[in-house]
C-alpha cells in the first residue's frame, strides 16, 4: 500500500513537469459516462475498454484512476471473478479515498465487502460494508443505503446463523428503503435473504409467503439468478420441514435456470440436496445418480469438503439399499477426504500460531535493535562532550555530569523495557512449547488411535458381527469426540493466550449457562451411563458468559472422563455474599492432595497426574484457569483417592 501511495506521488510530481494530456482525460471521462450503459450491453468488451484506459491513466499522473479501477472490479464481480475484482476494488479505495469521491468510494466498499464475505471473511466485509453505510446515509442515497444495509446482514448472517435475529432489522430497513425507491432487484435480494433468516429460526410459513413475493418480483423482472436463489431457499425451508417432494420440485426449478444461466457448479447444491431428499424418501437409486452427479462436479473444482458430503449422501443410500460392500467404499472415501479436512484446517492453525509467534519475535528484535541504537548514539554524543570539555573544563564537568544522568536514567528505562520483553518472550515461549507438546502427544494420541480403529476394522470387516461393527463404529465416535474436545480446547486456550477471544462481561443468569453446558456434555454422559444432576440457587453473576460455558463444559467432560459406568455428577450453586458459587461433583477416581495440588498450573505436566487413560495435557484445565481470572473469578477443586473430585468455580455476582 505504502509503495502504492509512493508511486502515485511520484507519478503526480511529474506530471506536474509536462503539459497534461487532455485528449486522454477527454477520452477517459467519456469512457466513465458510458460505462453503466455499455456493462449491460457487452460487458466484456467493456472491460477491456477500462483496462487499456487504467494504462493511459497511468501515464497521465493517474487521471480519475480510483473510478476506473472500480469500476473493473464491477464488471469481473458481475462475472464472478471474485479474486480478480477483488484486487481491482483494492486498487482502488486509496484513490477513492485520497480524492473524497463518496458515492463512488461507498460503492467500491460494498464491492470489495462482497469479495471478503465470498472469502468467507466476515468481519473485514462488515468493515467495507459499514463504511458504505455511512457514506450513503449522510449523502441521503436511499437506493444504495438499502443495498449497504442488506450487505451488512448477510455478513452478520453469515458469520454466525445462530445470531440470524441480529441481521433481521438491516434485512427489514433495507427492503423498506427499495421499496421506497422502487428497486426491485435489491427487494428481491432482501427477500431471499430475509428467509435465511426465517428459515434458520423455524418460520417456515413466513419463508413461503416472502419467497413467493420474490419469484413473483423475479420473473417480472426476468432475473435468472434472483428466481435460482429463491427456489433454492424455498426447496431448504419445505426440506426441513420434512415435505421433500414438494422440496424436490423447488430444486429442479432451480436446476433449470441454472442451466439457463450456465452456473454448471451451482448445480453441485441442486445435484445433493435432490440426493438428500430422495434418500428421506428411500428413493435409493434415484439419490445414487444425483450423488454420483454432484460427486463429479466437486472433483472437477477440487473441493474436499463438497466431495465429502457427496460420499456421505452416497454411504447413507447404499446402506439404506442393504448394499454393505459399496456403503463401506463411500464410508471409507469419506472418513479419508475427512481426515484431508482436518489436515488442512490443523495446517492453517498451525500456519496462524506459527505467524503470530515470529511476527511478536521480529518486533521484539526491532525493539532491542532500536534500543542497541539509542545507546549508541548517546555515548557518541558523550564522547563529543568530553572533547568540547577540555576547552572548558566547568562546562564539562556540568555537561558530563546531566549526561551521565540522563543516561543513567535512559538505561534504567531500557532496562526496564528489555526485562519486560523478556519476560513476554518467556511467556511465548511457554505458550508455544506447551502447545506443542499437546500437538506432538494429545493430539498425536487420538489419530493414532483412530488410525488403529480403523485397520481393525478393515482387516476383521468380513469376520465380524453386527455387535462388534457397532463397538468399532462406537469406539471411533469417542475417539473423535476426544480429539474434537482437544481441539476446541487448543483453539480457545490459543485464542485466550494472543487476546483474540471476544469478551463481553454483563449481567445473566447462571443456571441458564449451566444448561447450555450440560446440553454440550449430555450425549457423551449418556454414552457413559452416567447421569447429570443440576440443583442451582437463582442466581445472576457479572462475567462473559460464552467464557462461562467454556470452563463449565470444561469441568462435565473432565468429570465423566474420570468417573465410573452407573455414577452420576452433582451440579450445585450456592449464593455466597457478592459472590456465587458453582461446584461440580463427580464419584470417580479421586486425585490424592499432591496431585491436587499440581492442578491449574502451566508449568506441571498433567499427564503426571493418576493412572487413567483419560489424562491429557491439561490445556483445558489452564483454560478455565485464565477464564475464571478474567472474570475476576477463581476456580479450585478438593479430592480424595477413590470417593471423587468437587471443582468449584467463584464468580462475582
Amino acid at each position: 500500500m505504502k509503495h502504492l501511495f509512493a508511486v502515485t506521488a511520484l507519478s503526480l510530481f511529474l506530471s506536474s513537469l509536462f503539459a497534461q494530456d487532455f485528449t486522454t482525460e477527454a477520452e477517459i471521462n467519456k469512457l466513465l459516462e458510458k460505462i453503466p450503459t455499455a456493462m449491460k450491453a457487452d460487458a466484456s468488451a467493456t472491460g477491456l475498454e477500462l483496462r487499456a484506459a487504467l494504462k493511459k491513466s497511468e501515464l497521465n499522473g493517474f487521471y480519475k484512476f480510483g473510478q476506473l479501477s472500480y469500476w473493473a472490479g464491477e464488471i469481473l464481480l458481475s462475472q464472478a471473478s471474485y479474486d480478480s475484482a477483488g484486487s481491482y476494488f483494492e486498487q482502488a479505495l486509496p484513490f477513492l479515498e485520497k480524492d473524497q469521491d463518496e458515492p463512488v468510494l461507498g460503492r467500491a466498499y460494498i464491492g470489495m465487502g462482497y469479495v471478503l464475505n465470498f472469502h468467507s471473511l466476515f468481519a473485514q466485509a462488515l468493515d467495507m460494508d459499514l463504511k458504505a453505510e455511512k457514506i450513503f446515509r449522510k449523502m441521503g442515497d436511499k437506493k444504495m443505503l438499502a443495498r449497504s444495509l442488506k450487505r451488512i446482514g448477510d455478513d452478520i448472517f453469515f458469520n454466525d446463523q445462530s445470531k440470524a435475529g441480529n441481521a433481521l432489522s438491516y434485512y427489514q430497513e433495507s427492503i423498506a428503503l427499495s421499496e421506497e425507491e422502487k428497486d426491485t432487484l435489491n427487494i428481491i435480494r432482501g427477500l431471499n435473504s430475509l428467509s435465511g433468516v426465517y428459515s434458520e429460526n423455524g418460520q417456515h410459513q413466513k419463508v413461503a409467503t416472502e419467497l413467493k413475493r420474490a419469484v413473483a418480483l423475479g420473473k417480472k423482472i426476468n432475473c435468472l439468478r434472483c428466481l435460482a436463489i429463491s427456489y433454492s431457499q424455498w426447496g431448504i425451508s419445505e426440506h426441513k420441514q420434512g415435505n421433500y417432494t414438494e422440496a424436490i420440485k423447488l430444486y429442479r426449478l432451480e436446476f433449470d435456470i441454472n442451466k439457463k444461466m450456465g452456473a454448471d457448479y451451482d448445480q453441485f447444491f441442486v445435484y445433493q440436496n435432490i440426493a438428500e431428499a430422495l434418500v428421506q424418501l428411500k428413493r435409493y437409486d434415484q439419490a445414487l445418480q444425483y450423488a454420483d452427479s454432484a460427486l463429479r462436479i466437486a472433483e472437477t473444482e477440487a473441493s474436499l469438503q463438497h466431495r465429502h458430503d457427496s460420499y456421505m449422501v452416497a454411504y447413507t443410500a447404499y446402506k439404506g439399499k442393504g448394499d454393505a460392500g459399496n456403503a463401506l467404499k463411500a464410508f471409507e472415501n469419506q472418513m479419508q477426504l475427512r481426515d484431508s479436512i482436518f489436515t488442512e484446517e490443523r495446517e492453517k492453525i498451525m500456519s496462524n500460531l506459527r505467524a503470530a509467534y515470529d511476527l511478536e519475535r521480529k518486533e521484539l528484535q526491532i525493539e532491542d535493535l532500536q534500543n542497541k541504537n539509542r545507546i549508541s548514539e548517546l555515548e557518541a554524543n558523550s564522547s563529543r562532550q568530553r572533547q568540547l570539555g577540555l576547552v572548558v573544563f566547568l562546562l564539562l564537568l556540568l555537561v558530563v555530569v546531566g549526561i551521565l544522568y540522563n543516561r543513567y536514567q535512559l538505561k534504567q528505562r531500557t532496562t526496564r523495557a528489555l526485562d519486560e520483553k523478556n519476560a513476554e518472550l518467556q511467556r511465548l515461549n511457554s505458550f508455544k512449547d506447551k502447545m506443542f507438546a499437546v500437538i506432538s502427544h494429545d493430539l498425536r494420541n487420538p489419530v493414532d488411535a483412530f488410525s488403529t480403529l480403523m485397520e481393525s476394522l478393515t482387516q476383521n470387516l468380513q469376520h465380524a458381527s453386527q455387535e462388534e461393527l457397532k463397538e468399532f463404529l462406537e469406539s471411533m465416535l469417542h475417539s473423535a469426540r476426544d480429539l474434537k474436545g482437544l481441539l476446541t480446547n487448543l483453539l480457545e486456550w490459543s485464542l485466550v493466550q494472543i487476546g483474540k477471544l471476544p469478551f463481553h462481561p454483563k449481567p445473566f443468569s447462571l443456571a441458564q449457562a449451566v444448561q447450555e453446558s450440560i446440553a454440550h456434555v449430555q450425549a457423551m454422559a449418556e454414552i457413559n451411563n452416567i447421569a447429570l444432576t443440576a440443583t442451582q440457587a437463582d442466581a445472576t453473576v457479572l462475567a462473559d458468559k460464552n467464557m462461562v460455558v467454556i470452563i463449565i463444559r470444561n469441568l462435565l467432560t473432565n468429570a465423566i472422563k474420570f468417573s465410573v459406568p452407573g455414577k452420576a455428577i452433582y451440579i450445585t450453586t450456592t449464593l455466597k455474599p457478592g459472590a456465587v458459587l458453582l461446584a461440580v461433583r463427580d464419584e470417580g477416581i479421586g486425585m490424592t492432595t499432591e496431585e491436587v495440588t499440581k492442578l491449574f498450573h502451566n508449568n506441571e505436566d498433567a499427564r503426571s497426574i493418576g493412572n487413567s487413560s483419560a489424562k491429557g495435557a491439561g490445556i483445558g484445565l489452564l483454560l478455565c484457569k485464565e477464564l475464571a481470572e478474567k472474570n475476576n473469578g477463581k476456580i479450585y477443586a478438593e479430592s480424595a483417592l477413590g470417593t471423587g473430585s468437587t471443582f468449584y468455580l467463584e464468580l462475582p455476582q
